[in-house]
């Protein structure tokens, strides 16, 4: 495939650029700024791009598709162009998606401990030698195989692009979710907290019939939310779990005893409880994550 990136600046287009490279495909971009960091990776991974800023001519009728950026505007000359010819105009979320659909897709979402939990999941999986694509939204935050079966994804409720605005998050079609909190802020992309709540009421009802969603049942929206959906799904809800903290030490309780931990905090041991459903999910039973959560930090 030949496709062409408006926005390649932005990290996880830049993340989607890279792993399309990897896998052989042809792939340029172009961006009105680069980051110093993201701009070394680029040239590492033998991205093509030019120099800064915008040119129609990058466009033609050669490419086979176009992936927008979020963060462009609706007047760029690239995106009028590409339209103009009709090409295929994908959102990032959009196109992981299409890489992305047969395997198992697993969402983190939520408005504030989603990167966390995510980060546990992958930890876990990691120590237990479990083999899993992933993406999440920071540099090198992306990894497309044709082999692994499982794809951890960082839910993300922003628009998807300036032609398209729904939410990243609801491109996904999880097969397995998690949500952890919904908590609206003033000066975000949704005018009032009914609105926000709404997007993640969308994200439960798209997961594929027969999956599950995990939650938190501490969070009363995200409760509320979870357990008015008539979507066919199963639904398993977590807690803060039981702990004791001796002298700055946190100790988890678990079936074979106290367990000493390096994170400390309700937040943090709710968080964990969630990535204990999702990791159950993708095969490793309770043992193997203490285990491995005795090592994060």
């Amino acid at each position: 495939m030949q496709v062409h990136f408006i926005g390649i600046g932005e990290v996880n287009m830049c993340n989607l650029a890279i792993a399309l490279r990897k896998k052989g495909e042809k792939v340029t971009g172009s961006d009105a700024v680069f980051d110093e960091s993201l701009n070394a990776i680029m040239q590492e991974q033998g991205l093509e791009y030019n120099e800064t800023g915008w040119s129609s001519d990058k466009i033609n009728d050669r490419l086979d598709a176009v992936i927008l950026g979020a963060s462009i505007k609706k007047d760029n000359p690239e995106l009028a162009k590409a339209q103009e010819l009709g090409l295929r105009i994908f959102s990032c979320p959009e196109f992981l998606y299409e890489q992305s659909k047969y395997k198992t897709r697993v969402v983190v979402a939520g408005s504030k401990q989603k990167t966390t939990i995510a980060s546990m999941i992958l930890h876990v999986l990691e120590y237990n030698d479990v083999e899993v694509d992933y993406a999440l939204s920071v540099q090198n935050g992306l990894q497309l195989t044709e082999e692994n079966d499982f794809i951890v994804i960082e839910g993300i409720d922003h628009p998807s692009s300036v032609i398209d605005n729904t939410p990243q998050f609801q491109k996904h079609r999880p097969n397995i979710a998690l949500l952890s909190d919904i908590e609206f802020e003033d000066g975000s992309f949704y005018t009032d907290f009914e609105t926000y709540a709404k997007q993640y009421s969308i994200f439960v009802d798209s997961i594929v019939k027969g999956g599950s969603i995990t939650y938190n049942d501490e969070d009363i929206e995200v409760r509320k939310l979870v357990e008015s959906s008539e979507n066919p799904i199963r639904k398993f809800p977590y807690i803060t779990p039981e702990y004791q903290e001796v002298d700055g030490e946190v100790f988890l309780e678990t079936p074979d005893g106290e367990m000493p931990l390096e994170i400390s905090g309700e937040t943090n041991l709710r968080n964990m409880a969630g990535a204990k459903w999702i990791c159950q999910q993708m095969g490793v039973d309770e043992v193997e994550f203490y285990e491995a959560m005795a090592t994060f930090t």
